[in-house]
């Protein structure tokens, strides 16, 4: 019985011995100077921006605020004032409902593709910052900027068709923003349209240090 209760008494006492299992859940870092796609993949990806926050948390910022605004801009001028002004004293265009309908479409057709890119953004803005791996989702969603080309094509041939000039004259606030939307447009698009272009201009050697400080950090705050 001593021995027993003896026993009992040890096992109860004694500190549980806890097996260090690593369990590694992230994988091996990729060798270094590997191809671009590696780099490219959602999860590095998501370390590189994480650890240049500063250079992308700028650079996206800059899209964040242009998507909010046209977003905002294009709504509010799909229903201004001018909006029913007719834009010739005869034919079809006396109609102020027809009038407004020239210009109607392509700003409702920027103010989704404005909300869709806004969207885009805010997420990569997360991954950016805060280092949530979402960068699929960015990739998942780079068909709104051929959606975008469309947009822009179709707001270009409504703002410099016959109608489009006419109504210019009736409504100029909604004529000018159309205008100044298409020239912003042609200006980032291209560079907006992969903004990880920066990666390329860095090189892969830091592309490969940010890695490492990303898995040493890691390390560190782990122990």
């Amino acid at each position: 019985r001593t021995k027993m209760a003896d026993k009992v008494a040890q096992t109860i006492d004694a500190p549980p011995t806890v097996e260090k299992e690593q369990v590694e859940d992230r994988p091996p870092l990729p060798e270094a100077h590997s191809p671009w796609k590696t780099y490219l993949r959602p999860y590095w990806l998501t370390l590189i921006l994480n650890n240049t926050k500063l250079i992308f948390g700028l650079v996206i910022g800059v899209q964040y605020l242009a998507q909010f605004i046209g977003a905002v801009a294009c709504i509010n001028l799909y229903s201004d004032v001018d909006r029913l002004k007719p834009c010739s004293l005869t034919g079809e265009l006396a109609d102020g409902e027809k009038s407004s309908e020239v210009f109607d479409m392509p700003l409702m057709l920027m103010a989704v593709y404005h909300i869709i890119e806004w969207i885009r953004t805010t997420v990569l803005l997360t991954v950016i910052l805060i280092g949530v791996n979402w960068a699929i989702f960015w990739y998942a969603t780079s068909l709104n900027t051929l959606f975008g080309l469309i947009v822009y094509a179709f707001a270009h041939m409504a703002y410099f068709d016959e109608q489009g000039e006419m109504c210019a004259a009736t409504q100029p606030d909604r004529a000018s923003w159309i205008l100044s939307e298409i020239i912003a447009f042609w200006v980032m698009y291209f560079f907006y349209a992969f903004p990880f272009v920066i990666l390329f201009c860095r090189g892969k050697a830091r592309a490969d240090a940010s890695l490492v400080y990303a898995y040493e950090k890691s390390e560190d705050d782990e122990d």
